[in-house]
């Protein structure tokens, strides 16, 4: 639990990124595994061959490997809300956190390619009172869900308080 000098700073919810977000990367590397796998086990059966049956599965190890640390490091990507502030923090050995003043948002919407679709990820667009949304809201996961609770905090900010901030 994080606070400040003003008090509690309750921790509201909390977003991961998808490691689909490199799904390039995942894609390539499962295509190389299973090709690499595959040419292991032919040259398994040929006794001349164990030497290059041993280098192919030792490729393949390292696309498992790549794949692994791509979803190790995703896990390690996400988005804190808290009632007064928001935490990005991503990065496995290079950690970058980033904090943001909660500001009322006026506006939020999901976009989501096919392939988000089928794995459950998107980017959400936010709008709020002020300066861009500076947090890196690309490739969450469940974005509909995350979408859902931004909407019930728009339901609770005042009107009045937008309004006054806007200059209207």
């Amino acid at each position: 639990m994080e606070k400040n000098a003003s008090g509690s700073n309750k921790l509201l919810y909390v977003a991961k990124k998808s490691a689909w977000a490199h799904r390039t990367r995942m894609i390539l590397s499962i295509i190389l595994t299973v090709l690499f796998a595959l040419t292991g086990i032919t040259f398994v059966t040929d006794p001349e061959g164990i030497g290059l049956a041993v280098a192919a599965f030792a490729i393949a190890l390292v696309f498992v490997l790549v794949i692994v640390l791509t979803v190790v490091e995703a896990s390690k990507c996400e988005i804190r809300v808290y009632e007064k502030n928001i935490v990005t923090r991503k990065g496995l050995l290079n950690v970058k956190e980033t904090r943001s003043v909660m500001t009322p948002i006026i506006g939020v919407s999901v976009e989501q390619s096919f392939t988000g679709k089928i794995f459950n990820y998107g980017n959400l667009v936010i709008d709020k009172v002020g300066k861009g949304w500076d947090i890196d809201s690309r490739y969450v996961k469940k974005p509909y869900e995350f979408k859902q609770f931004l909407d019930s905090l728009m339901e609770n900010t005042e009107m009045d308080k937008v309004t006054m901030i806007m200059g209207n």
